[in-house]
């Protein structure tokens, strides 16, 4: 578990300079706003695919594999980046860096390897201390942002040339990541074939299947309101990476504190009530965030906007592990996150229409109403189960 997490770290830093820079950085290049919707889609939609795919491989064959996949496919989205501006190459990288995004606790194979060294009531712990180092990770990722603008500054670099050097430094860090998962030993999947004449169990597929509609209301509103986050600050307010690093790094360097009220607010609420309660919040923050015209304001809004939707991070992962036995771990997390990142696909290209066809605002109201609705079925489905 120690090498995973340090594995893990190295490779979050990416997503988090990625997170604020590549929008930003597509735009710089000249690409409208549905063209980097676009870009941003389609790695969603891999992503999603990679979900599915890389979760139901891990619960047979292991997972020590599809981290390595996972990190070799993150290094070669970096290496693209830092070597071509062409559009079709840039979608070339997004795809292959989509099948390596799995460094967080709550993607499928690394959720999986963690359900199989650990025993559930230790699960909490584990995803807190994941979340504590991921937020350690991409706080320092989102400071290294500010870096091509120095590069530029600095050392007189053009665009293009500031941002390959932050590709590549990237591209070592997953290197580096990837170096270390090479030592970890692997655990083998509990799956095993049933020789005898028992009849095979059969998967918690209704409750997968709900966990599954929960979850694409949720990545459809949280990719609404997040993918095209960073271009909005850059469109209506002139902000760019040196400025939008430092304020992502102090949200989740913030929420990093916010996670030793965990064990304490679910003991009180319970895990759904919680996740009700958070998703409810964002909306709500989110709506007075697309109201705001004051740039110091929707600064303040998206920091706390951010630092909530952490929190309840690690208390989903949880749930998530908790709702089905061991050996479904990864196929249901992968199955879910299939469904949220299917739905998510269409959010930055329909954030970026509508950046251009109706309102800088409209976007962020649209992905308030589906976090509503988020909550209402996490409500409907699971407070009854959290009660017993």
């Amino acid at each position: 578990m120690t090498l995973l997490t340090f594995s893990m770290f190295f490779r979050r830093i990416d997503m988090g300079f990625l997170q604020v820079v590549r929008s930003i950085y597509f735009a710089l290049l000249g690409f409208s706003p549905v063209e980097i919707g676009l870009l941003l889609s389609f790695a969603t939609f891999i992503s999603a695919v990679h979900h599915i795919l890389f979760g139901y491989l891990s619960d047979r064959y292991g997972r020590k594999p599809f981290l390595v996949l996972g990190s070799v496919f993150a290094t070669a989205r970096l290496v693209i980046f830092a070597t071509s501006s062409d559009f079709w190459m840039l979608a070339l990288g997004q795809g292959i860096g989509a099948m390596g995004e799995g460094a967080g606790a709550g993607q499928p194979v690394v959720s999986g390897y963690i359900t199989d060294k650990t025993e559930i009531r230790h699960r909490a712990s584990v995803f807190s201390t994941f979340a504590v180092t991921n937020a350690l990770a991409t706080t320092v990722g989102s400071l290294m942002a500010g870096l091509p603008a120095i590069f530029q500054r600095s050392y007189s670099f053009d665009v293009i040339g500031a941002h390959s050097i932050l590709f590549w430094i990237g591209a070592l860090g997953n290197i580096i990541s990837l170096a270390i998962l090479l030592m970890l030993r692997d655990v083998k999947s509990i799956h095993v074939e049933d020789n005898s004449e028992e009849a095979p169990r059969k998967r918690s597929w209704g409750v997968i299947m709900k966990v599954s509609l929960v979850r694409s209301t949720s990545g459809l509103g949280q990719g609404l309101i997040f993918s095209l986050m960073p271009l909005y600050f850059f469109i209506n307010f002139g902000l760019g990476g040196e400025f939008l690093g430092p304020i992502y790094a102090g949200a989740r360097f913030i929420s990093m504190f916010s996670y030793s009220l965990i064990p304490r607010v679910v003991e009180r609420f319970g895990d759904v009530q919680t996740l009700v309660a958070s998703r409810l919040i964002t909306a709500f923050l989110t709506v007075g965030f697309a109201l705001s015209t004051q740039q110091p304001v929707s600064v303040a809004l998206l920091i706390v906007i951010r630092v909530v939707m952490s929190f309840s991070m690690p208390i989903r992962q949880v749930f998530a592990t908790g709702i089905v036995s061991p050996e479904e771990t990864a196929t249901a997390i992968g199955v879910s996150n299939f469904a949220r990142m299917g739905l998510r696909t269409v959010a930055p290209t329909a954030a970026g229409y509508m950046f251009e066809a109706v309102s800088l605002a409209s976007p962020f109201l649209a992905g308030s109403a589906f976090l509503v609705v988020n909550a209402l079925l996490y409500r409907s489905f699971f407070q009854v189960k959290a009660i017993d």
